[in-house]
């Protein structure tokens, strides 16, 4: 005994089970990092922070207090040797890491650049920049040092020179900078 409303029940049930078979839910994309018209809007612009800190830094020796190079008993002046080694040499990794990871850049100028088009990693902008900055900084005075010792060279023949150096030097994958282009050193 069928009915002609628990037929059209039926018939409602199936075309229902029919159309939802048929519809497709789109694909749902989580984009984890912010945009760049995000990242200007939040008052970040790291490419103008990086020039800044560089333009901020003024050659000559890091800052250090007479107690912290010699102590009374002058051990604790190889101790303080060796911590400042030890940063050095975790900065130079940071820095290469860094270079590895496309976050930073041999620029053409000799100096290091930061590439964030490029950096798919999430990094600690101003921890970089402080680092970039800071290796630019040692690397002018290389030049000026090189210059000086040449009473005919120039600080821009001394970075040449040094920057021809480098870039045999450099590891491979590292982002350099030539005639306004970007290329991965190969090896």
């Amino acid at each position: 005994m069928i009915t002609t409303r628990s037929s059209f029940l039926v018939l409602v049930v199936a075309a229902a089970a029919f159309a939802a078979s048929c519809i497709k839910t789109p694909p749902i994309a989580v984009v984890d990092n912010r945009t760049a018209l995000e990242i200007q809007a939040a008052g970040e612009y790291p490419v103008l922070e990086f020039e800044g800190a560089d333009a901020a830094l003024e050659p000559g020796p890091s800052p250090a207090s007479a107690k912290e190079m010699v102590s009374k008993s002058g051990l604790a002046a190889a101790g303080q040797d060796l911590e400042v080694f030890v940063v050095s040499e975790s900065q130079a990794r940071f820095i290469d890491s860094m270079l590895l990871l496309a976050c930073l850049g041999e620029g053409q100028d000799g100096l290091l650049k930061y590439t964030p088009d490029r950096c798919e990693d999430d990094v600690e902008v101003s921890e970089l920049l402080r680092a970039a900055s800071r290796n630019n900084l040692h690397r002018r005075q290389v030049w000026e040092y090189l210059a000086s010792k040449r009473a005919d060279a120039s600080v821009e023949a001394a970075r040449r020179a040094w920057r021809a150096v480098h870039l045999e030097q450099v590891r491979c994958g590292t982002w350099i900078e030539q005639d306004g282009k970007w290329t991965q050193k190969l090896c």
